[in-house]
């Protein structure tokens, strides 16, 4: 593009020579022309920038992240005349079009359109524009190049991917498991008291309700902690986008994954967040587990007004202090946080924190303090890897 305006510079500078010391009705014929090509080329590309439509859709009625879906986009001339020079960029910071680039030209000839499926992938879970980003134009000779942002662009909401994991290895989860089978409601050898509100129906005893004509719960000996606590921790890092997305989805997919993995081995997991979506819910069949995954792909991140007095409010709860582990799954690890860890372990309740940050995709770091397995991990990469 810059040659040709070069060329065209150095073409006038001559018409102008010519003029100057040769005049006639060819000098001024050519001096003419050249001055009106960039006219009519600018004027050709305002015309198709105004002309021109562009049409993009989806097949699917929900996006969940790192999954493929159907992409349509259909760029149309309905003139008499043909547009030269089109490129399509694309949003690339959260989302990627398969078999696509930026670099492809098309051109449309009077009455014609260019249809293109393809499939998009959204990486991250949350909400941000996806698709066409903006239009290139250039004119045939070459002379002038505008771009425009698309006037329609489209806007989703992703949900968070489930990703499967075949281990915990920041705990023994046989052990875990044996001590569930131990509390098991067949378990023949148990006391029994009068079944008070609150108390989990899986331990009515009916036999001994038949009986007594009355509600009893089965009191198991020994062992009285009871499942796995889990805390999803929604405070937003960031005002920018870039670093507080990845960090977000990590976080519910830590959350999800070891939710299912302790669901499939009959462990049930209490799970509460920061601010109470869905809190205390009881995971531990395929109903509830659906249940909480809408409750995560809906949750919202925010920054909190009195994270101290969130985090407080845990501290006083005496149920969560009844549990045989608890994860906390945060993007920071701060007083409230260590607060909140140490009570727990003060209840001889064992934590394992995951703390999630914009590091290095192979990066893994760990600590621990009091009671408290703390595990590093990155926004990116396999999550297997880090679990």
């Amino acid at each position: 593009m810059r040659r040709n305006r070069l060329i065209l510079a150095a073409l006038w500078i001559l018409s102008v020579i010519c003029i100057s010391f040769y005049g006639g009705s060819v000098s001024y014929g050519f001096f003419a022309v050249v001055t009106l090509v960039p006219v009519v080329s600018l004027i050709y590309l305002l015309l198709v920038l105004s002309r021109f439509k562009i049409y993009q859709h989806f097949e699917c009625p929900e996006i969940v992240s790192d999954h493929i879906v159907p992409f349509y986009f259909t760029l149309q001339n309905e003139d008499l005349f043909a547009f030269s020079g089109i490129r399509v960029s694309f949003y690339s910071d959260f989302s990627s079009i398969e078999g696509l680039s930026d670099d492809i030209e098309y051109e449309l000839l009077p009455k014609t359109k260019i249809k293109k499926e393809t499939g998009l992938i959204c990486r991250y879970r949350g909400e941000y524009l996806v698709g066409i980003k903006s239009v290139t134009l250039c004119d045939y000779l070459r002379l002038f190049r505008i771009t425009c942002k698309n006037r329609e662009p489209v806007r989703v909401t992703v949900n968070p991917d489930i990703k499967r994991i075949d281990n915990i290895k920041s705990f023994e989860t046989d052990a875990v498991s044996d001590r569930e089978n131990e509390a098991n409601l067949s378990h023949p050898d148990v006391t029994v008291r009068d079944y008070a509100t609150g108390d989990d129906i899986r331990r009515i005893n009916w036999k001994q309700t038949a009986r007594l004509q009355k509600l009893t719960v089965r009191n198991y000996i020994g062992e009285e902690k009871d499942g796995i606590g889990l805390l999803t921790d929604t405070e937003r890092i960031s005002s920018n986008i870039s670093d507080y997305l990845p960090v977000e989805n990590r976080i519910l997919e830590i959350s999800l994954a070891l939710t299912l993995f302790l669901k499939d081995r009959n462990i049930p997991v209490y799970a509460y967040t920061l601010r109470g979506e869905g809190a205390g819910c009881v995971i531990d069949s395929s109903d509830s587990f659906n249940s909480f995954y809408k409750t995560m792909s809906s949750v919202i991140f925010e920054r909190t007004q009195d994270r101290s007095g969130a985090y407080a409010s845990f501290m006083d709860n005496r149920e969560l202090h009844s549990k045989r582990i608890f994860f906390i799954i945060t993007s920071l690890v701060d007083d409230p946080v260590r607060e909140f860890a140490k009570s727990l372990n003060t209840g001889n309740v064992d934590v394992v924190i995951y703390l999630v940050k914009n590091i290095p995709a192979g990066t893994s770091e760990s600590d621990s303090f009091f009671h408290t397995k703390l595990l590093t991990v990155p926004a990116e990469g396999n999550l297997s890897d880090f679990l």
